[in-house]
């Protein structure tokens, strides 16, 4: 009997241990998922050729556009980083600050890859080409209207600046200009061509936004900045902006949005 009363205590001890562990027994919770960047996922990819190569590209189609085949088109020269860790959201920001703008739709248009290039003056008419070639597809096909802005950062700004003054008015692919901290050796080839005006004489009107940031030659960048001020060139309308607070990898997420605003608003 004895024995029968200390089993069934034993049990009950057991019983009553394990209803409270199961109660003080912590909830797990599920680890958290990783942060996924947002990417601009409705674009639409297409082929176009230039110099007999076929080219990849891919368009933002804003929802206006299915009822309306005229609206302007923003290009972006998007290369690799050469220099720095490449960013892969310039086609996002693009996007982001033409969202930005009240009542303002707009086509934006780049390569699909970032090509591996290290965009340099000499090379120039290269890039040109292709972007031109780029234009004339896409105007075939997405938009009737003829107002294109050419957009870019680094090298890439650079070959933005120099397209600005190689295009004459019969020829003109672009009207609107924006550049983010371009190199020292893109602004000497621009500084040298402004000085001598060496550019076509019939060019037509444009619009520049030009921006720099801490990290690059602000020397350099005031220099050009000044000599296009000091020309007054009456089919220029020009926006300049030094970022002094803040460094190459980060200004293009609001220096795309400022040049944006200043162009179409």
């Amino acid at each position: 009997m004895k024995t029968s009363q200390l089993l069934l205590t034993f049990i009950t001890i057991l019983l009553l241990t394990a209803c409270t562990k199961d109660e003080e027994s912590p909830t797990i919770q599920p680890p958290d998922e990783p942060e996924i960047e947002n990417e601009i996922e409705n674009f639409t990819k297409f082929t176009f050729s230039s110099n007999g190569v076929d080219i990849k590209g891919k368009i933002f189609l804003p929802p206006s556009h299915a009822t309306n085949d005229s609206l302007p088109a923003i290009y972006l020269i998007d290369y690799t980083e050469q220099h720095f860790e490449t960013a892969k959201d310039e086609f996002d920001q693009v996007i982001n600050g033409v969202e930005q703008i009240d009542n303002f739709d707009a086509l934006v248009v780049t390569l699909e890859e970032h090509l591996n290039i290290n965009a340099n003056p000499v090379e120039f008419q290269s890039y040109y080409k292709t972007f031109k070639d780029m234009t004339t597809y896409v105007d075939g096909i997405y938009t009737n209207n003829t107002s294109r802005t050419f957009i870019g950062r680094g090298s890439e700004a650079g070959v933005v600046l120099m397209t600005m003054l190689r295009e004459d008015e019969e020829s003109s692919v672009f009207d609107n200009f924006i550049a983010t901290d371009s190199p020292t050796q893109f602004n000497d080839v621009v500084i040298a061509m402004v000085q001598d005006d060496d550019f076509p004489e019939n060019i037509s009107n444009k619009k520049l936004h030009f921006s720099f940031s801490s990290s690059n030659d602000s020397a350099k960048c005031n220099q050009l900045i000044n000599l296009i001020n000091s020309k007054k060139y009456p089919w220029l309308t020009f926006k300049s902006r030094e970022y002094s607070m803040d460094i190459y990898e980060n200004v293009y997420t609001y220096s795309f949005a400022d040049g944006l605003e200043f162009i179409f608003n």
